[in-house]
């Protein structure tokens, strides 16, 4: 995936002033998403790419909840449940029109959002991309169907069209080994992060059906 990359990862995030509109009704694990990405600089022409395994599941917990209580649904509740929800509510805020995508693609999710970043990278090579993954912890009782190593986690990216002066990214990927243990999403997240806050000039990641690897330029 050829891009520039800027990052932040600090305590300051708790700090960061988030507009009442992402804060109203806003889920913990919602709010975390939105104040990585209000961490970095304002473009107003990216477009979003936003990337979760499961969502704001425990919004969706609630729903099941009241329709087995056989009380009625809130439509604001249900309005937020759904997966492209955080991307609208961020793309108002911001007031950005370049549009928004979401992905989930099970334990792959991660690098499919990234896939997607170097598409549209790719085909608009002048507009960057703000990708977004987030996903807290399964709730009992579904914690039994999530993928081992699972962690609460949120972060923003802001890519760039490459540049060629040697700090590109290339991403690639090939169907899994099934010999090799796979990492849930998070997982695949936190492999991406440490691979940008170190020296490594590569390094790969395995997911539920593809290996995905990161590359430095030359």
């Amino acid at each position: 995936m050829p891009g520039d990359v800027k990052a932040r990862n600090d305590g300051a995030l708790a700090a960061v002033t988030l507009p009442s509109i992402l804060r109203r009704r806003v889920s913990a694990i919602g709010q975390m998403a939105f104040r990585a990405s209000y961490a970095l600089p304002e473009s107003p022409t990216a477009r979003f790419i936003f990337c979760t395994r499961h969502g704001e599941f425990q919004r969706t917990l609630g729903i099941l909840q009241s329709l087995i209580a056989e009380e009625p649904v809130s439509p604001a509740e249900f309005s937020l449940s759904v997966h492209n929800a955080l991307a609208g509510l961020l793309s108002i805020a911001r007031n950005n029109t370049a549009g928004h995508t979401t992905i989930a693609a099970g334990a792959d999710s991660f690098g499919s959002a990234m896939l997607e970043a170097a598409a549209c990278l790719k085909s608009r090579d002048d507009e960057p991309v703000m990708l977004v993954y987030f996903d807290d912890l399964l709730p009992e009782p579904y914690d039994e169907l999530a993928d081992t190593g699972e962690i609460c986690v949120a972060l923003a990216l802001l890519l760039s069209p490459p540049r060629g002066d040697g700090q590109d990214l290339a991403l690639a990927f090939a169907p899994r080994d099934q010999n090799m243990t796979s990492r849930a999403a998070s997982g695949q997240a936190l492999d991406f992060l440490r691979f940008m806050f170190s020296g490594e000039r590569e390094r790969r990641s395995v997911g539920e059906r593809l290996e995905w690897w990161w590359q430095r330029g030359a």
